[in-house]
């Protein structure tokens, strides 16, 4: 079944359908949840992800997208402050699972290539302990869904009565670039004219360059012609060097380079880098962000973070070790983040901070520890790798 949610960090929920036309902003856990939020009330289901940060003094995600800029507030709100049956303005999409990389904190309802290592060594997760305090493996499956086809129509049904309602499109992955439909979004909106729409790829870059340089072509082509107000490239990058290609597994930093590098010099996209902070991208993140201050001398490349880990891996969240893990390169990674007056990189410096805040606050979590080098012994297992190689500072913190 096709799943929506208002925020990736919370539960998933099925699409409802009217008359068999999709709804998936105004179902009824949505305007629960809003309607809780109204009467300052936390709505739970995930949203303990910001709470958390912002009850231990930090800057979460959310207050964040508050001041985002570009955020558009929906329409029904300027005669109606606390309605909650709203049209949306910005939009998140996750067509397929189609993907060429297989991420430390990724499943393989979001990558095909992740689909087909379990379909060889077994879907796996930790959650119980054995006489030993040890984690347990248990076996799973994490259903990718069997309606993808249909599901699809009818979200592109939809996107054809409302494209025009929106300002901002987001299509994320599996890889955008790799994805079959990719080309019907874009042949959607070549056919349209959406002069307010922002389009934003979320790509890992290690894609063939002139499958990139191809497609970007014609989807500035849209800009240039007015069809779109603007397009926008997120590499999603986690840290630098070797560290990064083992938490993003089959990533070409060379061709990731190549790609951005192509981006930045020679075109006028809109360029930023998006990680996932976890205990293994701690340590090399400074060298990322002060790779980001340098190609921001050339044009400005923004960046954003958010903590990994979710109610189902709890134990990939970087707050497991508290305060330990803040010297091994969060403190760096702040003090040489670079924002030259800018509010944007401003707000995602501060969100950084909050962060680094909130492990400051925290105590180290023993059972997570346990469950995260279980979990890493088992990726290992399968990839061929050894984390401990890479990472010998976490290694010593998962020392017991």
């Amino acid at each position: 079944m096709a799943t929506t949610a208002s925020c990736h960090r919370v539960t998933h929920d099925p699409y409802e359908f009217k008359d068999n036309k999709i709804n998936f902003h105004n179902i009824k856990t949505k305007l629960e949840a809003r309607n809780k939020m109204l009467k300052g009330q936390w709505p739970g289901r995930g949203c303990e992800h910001c709470k958390s940060t912002e009850d231990a003094g930090g800057h979460s995600d959310r207050m964040s997208h508050l001041n985002m800029q570009g955020i558009t507030a929906p329409k029904e709100l300027d005669a109606d402050k606390k309605a909650v049956n709203v049209t949306p303005t910005q939009l998140e999409i996750y067509f397929s699972n189609t993907c060429n990389l297989k991420c430390v904190y990724c499943n393989s309802k979001f990558s095909s290539t992740i689909d087909n290592e379990n379909r060889i060594h077994g879907q796996f997760d930790y959650g119980q302990e054995n006489n030993q305090g040890m984690p347990v493996r248990i076996y799973g499956k994490i259903e990718v869904n069997p309606n993808i086809e249909e599901d699809t129509e009818k979200l592109f049904v939809w996107l054809e009565e409302h494209i025009h309602e929106l300002n901002k499109v987001m299509i994320l992955g599996g890889e955008p670039f790799l994805q079959k439909e990719t080309e019907r979004m874009v042949k959607l909106l070549e056919r349209t004219n959406n002069p307010n729409l922002t389009l934003v790829l979320f790509s890992n870059l290690t894609v063939d360059p002139v499958r990139v340089q191809k497609w970007l072509a014609r989807m500035w082509r849209m800009v240039e012609q007015g069809k779109l107000h603007n397009l926008q490239v997120v590499g999603s990058l986690d840290c630098w060097g070797p560290q990064a290609e083992y938490v993003r597994n089959g990533l070409d930093l060379k061709k990731y380079t190549d790609n951005f590098e192509f981006i930045l010099n020679k075109t006028r996209i809109t360029q930023s880098i998006n990680s996932a902070l976890m205990a293994l991208t701690i340590p090399t993140l400074s060298d990322l962000i002060e790779r980001i201050n340098n190609w921001s001398k050339i044009r400005e490349v923004y960046w954003s973070g958010m903590k990994a880990g979710d109610h189902m891996r709890p134990f990939l969240n970087p707050t497991i070790f508290g305060k330990d893990i803040v010297p091994l390169g969060m403190s760096k990674a702040i003090d040489v983040f670079e924002t030259n007056g800018d509010s944007i990189k401003e707000a995602q410096l501060n969100n950084l901070i909050g962060i680094k805040t909130e492990c400051e606050n925290t105590e180290p979590n023993g059972w997570d520890q346990k469950m995260l080098k279980a979990y890493l012994k088992e990726l290992d297992r399968r990839r061929g790798l050894d984390y401990k190689i890479l990472f010998p500072e976490i290694a010593k913190l998962l020392e017991y």
